[in-house]
């Protein structure tokens, strides 16, 4: 346990830094808010210090199967810098403001096309909404996805491209499938492939059912609450985030069901 507590406590750290990171780097925003950023950076990052410092599995999927949680990390990690630094540049604090107009004007004339997340968000403004709103929420939901896309894209590339999981032939499914219950035989195989595809099928719907459910849930929810800056930057990650995570977490099933079906012995 003790060596791994470095690496733990590092990751902790890292939590606390990402989760409290909008908090302290928008302007005008209470002592209040920015302590109630730290307790929840503090909860997360005892659970990430727990789990990465123990030798023994916990609720955490692939953690010994590298890079597929720090994938997820860093995907998260800069959606959320991404959108601070879209909040920071509508107010032009930083000297690079226009760099990160621009991107994300670029980002958003490759995704809004019909049907597409980006569209959603648009269209959940209205055309009665305010231009800037509406631009501002095109944008950000633009880079979301975009940081998004690139992650689906990189780990797919990194599970067939560079045969992950790393040392595959002596990979334990249990240990990195901690809430996948046992079984034998061919059932193992059916069981990964069939859960690989609802995640991937559920990651794919998500960006769609979650506005439609905010839309019919408009008595207690007012698209203008995301014109603040912390409302907007954790409903666009959470929205990207949750539907990129699902379909990372299918491909890797999927390719754990492929090296069971493989490491059997022919004609088995």
């Amino acid at each position: 346990m003790f060596k791994r507590l470095p690496g733990a406590f590092a990751r902790a750290v890292l939590v606390v830094i990402v989760l409290s990171m909008p908090a302290f780097l928008l302007p005008d925003i209470s002592r209040a808010a920015q302590e109630i950023s730290l307790i929840i950076g503090g909860i997360v990052a005892a659970f990430t210090l727990f789990e990465y410092a123990s030798t023994h599995p916990g609720l955490v999927d692939f953690r010994f199967a590298p890079p597929y949680n720090r994938i997820r990390f860093f995907t998260f990690s800069l959606q959320v810098l991404l959108l601070v630094f879209l909040a920071r540049a509508t107010m032009e604090l930083d000297p690079f403001s226009p760099d990160i107009i621009a991107f994300a004007d670029w980002c958003a004339s490759l995704l809004n096309f019909p049907l597409s997340p980006v569209n959603i968000a648009v269209a959940m403004v209205g055309d009665d909404g305010d231009a800037d709103f509406r631009l501002l929420i095109e944008r950000a939901a633009a880079l979301s996805y975009a940081v998004a896309f690139s992650s689906m894209i990189f780990f797919a590339l990194v599970l067939w491209l560079f045969k992950w999981p790393v040392g595959r032939d002596n990979f334990n499914l249990w240990v990195n499938l901690p809430t996948f219950e046992p079984a034998s035989g061919h059932d193992v195989e059916r069981r990964l492939n069939r859960d690989g595809m609802i995640n991937i099928l559920v990651g794919i719907g998500l960006p769609y059912v979650i506005p439609a459910f905010v839309s019919r849930a408009s008595g207690w929810f007012d698209p203008s609450v995301l014109d603040n800056s912390q409302p907007l930057i954790w409903g666009c990650t959470i929205w990207s985030f949750l539907p990129a995570s699902l379909v990372i977490r299918g491909a890797a099933l999927l390719k754990v069901g492929y090296l069971v079906r493989r490491s059997r012995p022919t004609g088995g």
